[in-house]
């Protein structure tokens, strides 16, 4: 669920319209519909706000910044900045650059300023450490520049869409004025992007990258007609964004766990391996923002006589499928919850715990060895069946054996790592099998450069939960199966 943050400051703005800012927000805030809600109440000055905001923020999960003028972004793109530091993007939708300095703005407004002020050239009290590096921010939508703020963008080597660095993470923010034809804006300007190509520039943006964070600002409200327009289109920004980032870890995971036979077809990617049960390699998954074609992914499975199973992930974004499903007789199957953490968060967390009850750190082994692999498999989980999906894995990938009392499966890819396969041998339970694996696991994903970790579990087995959850995995989102009936 993401949460909306609410900033109605308007003093940022030079337009006469400004004043309209506070109602704006307030309305964007309503525009999305199941969301977690905190308004920051505005402070005497905009260091003050901006103190206010960044004591709001959460400490993580998807946020939705409403503003308010554009200035409101500088709490949570620095909050971005600091935890995923170089791997960020800044994707700015804007008629305008935002890149005047205090010494250059013709209007002295601190929304034509933010954009330089996160780069460590602004008003003093509102300069933020780290700054952005102008190679982070990618400029989309823009066609009116000031002279000076021209000349810097040429100096500093400042991109566009197509510069966003492939393995970025992205803070997408939008403000309003990048539309064409809106008025309810304090400096509307001709020429720009129709609500359409703004949502299909950010899901085609969605569809490679993990968003992190949103923006919606500068909505001074003045015609129904932007009205009726932005209640179709601010919840389908949010919806886009919002579900990236539990697309790029099921895209990875998709890669991670590979199917014997796989084909995109009518929205689906469409999984089949002969000799595993598995649902995960036996189970069609819808694209992300693609509509998923039920008559064509039945044809599939219909060919070889394959029961018709459907992965519903991330179900969040699905519910419309999910209900369709359901009325053709679909069981729902396995819930599971997926978790993520950071790196350095799980291995502090295991190092104190391991601490506290003078565990031993050096019991597991990183196996890359995968000839001894199905041996491993047979002592902790009885059999190794899963051996010829795990034999086709082509990522970074090892095994985390803690003797034959527990073991796990790490698979990295683009800054992930994912664990799979987790077990303890019912003879070794209680004995801090699990956590340890997952300690390892973190610290050869910190080796392998990947900062981010996610695991699937039975959403029912709340003793494993517990233990994620104390080593700092949150959760990402849900994702369950459909299996046709006979």
């Amino acid at each position: 669920m993401p949460t909306v943050v609410e900033i109605p400051q308007w003093r940022g703005s030079s337009s006469p319209t400004a004043p309209r800012l506070v109602e704006g927000a307030a309305r964007l805030a309503a525009m999305i519909p199941g969301a977690e809600h905190v308004r920051v109440e505005t402070g005497g000055t905009l260091a003050e706000t901006a103190d206010r905001v960044r004591r709001a923020l959460p400490p993580d999960g998807f946020v939705v910044t409403v503003g308010g003028d554009c200035g409101v972004e500088l709490e949570p793109v620095t909050a971005a900045l600091r935890r995923h530091g170089d791997r960020l993007n800044l994707v700015w939708f804007d008629a305008h650059g935002d890149m005047n300095s205090p010494e250059t703005s013709p209007s002295g407004a601190f929304h034509g300023m933010i954009l330089r002020t996160l780069q460590g050239e602004g008003p003093a009290d509102l300069v933020r450490s780290p700054a952005l590096r102008p190679d982070q921010i990618a400029l989309a939508g823009t066609r009116a520049l000031d002279p000076a703020e021209a000349d810097y963008i040429r100096r500093a080597g400042i991109g566009d869409l197509s510069t966003v660095d492939e393995d970025a993470v992205l803070y997408v923010h939008v403000d309003l004025d990048v539309l064409d034809g809106i008025t309810s804006v304090g400096y509307p300007e001709p020429g720009g992007l129709s609500p359409e190509r703004l949502t299909e520039a950010v899901a085609a943006l969605a569809a490679r990258h993990e968003i992190i964070g949103l923006g919606i600002t500068e909505y001074a409200p003045c015609d129904p007609r932007d009205e009726e327009m932005l209640r179709r289109l601010v919840p389908e920004l949010v919806r886009l964004c919002a579900g990236s980032g539990p697309w790029q870890i099921e895209r990875r995971a998709v890669n991670a766990w590979p199917a014997r036979y796989t084909e995109e077809r009518g929205g689906w990617l469409l999984r089949h391996t002969p000799g595993v049960h598995r649902r995960r390699s036996n189970s069609a998954l819808p694209l992300f923002g693609a509509r998923a074609d039920i008559p064509a992914m039945e044809a599939f499975y219909a060919e070889p006589a394959l029961p018709a199973i459907v992965q519903v992930s991330p179900a969040e974004q699905h519910a419309d499928l999910d209900a369709l499903l359901a009325a053709r007789g679909y069981a729902r199957e396995a819930r599971t919850l997926v978790m993520t953490a950071d790196t350095a968060t799980v291995l502090t967390a295991a190092d104190d715990q391991l601490d506290d009850q003078t565990g031993d750190r050096a019991g597991v082994e990183v196996v890359h060895d995968q000839a001894r692999w199905a041996a491993l498999f047979e002592a902790v989980h009885g059999h190794a069946d899963d051996m010829p999906v795990i034999q086709r894995i082509t990522s970074k990938a090892v095994l985390l054996a803690k003797g034959v009392a527990g073991l796990g499966l790490a698979v990295a890819e683009d800054g992930w790592t994912g664990l799979f396969c987790m077990a303890t041998h019912p003879g070794h339970r209680r004995e801090g099998v699990a956590r340890a694996v997952v300690a390892a696991a973190a610290r050869w994903s910190d080796e392998q450069g990947a900062p981010r970790l996610y695991l699937q579990v039975e959403e029912d087995n709340l003793p494993a939960r517990a233990l994620y959850e104390g080593l700092g995995f949150t959760a990402s989102h849900g994702y369950h199966y459909r299996v046709r009936g006979e």
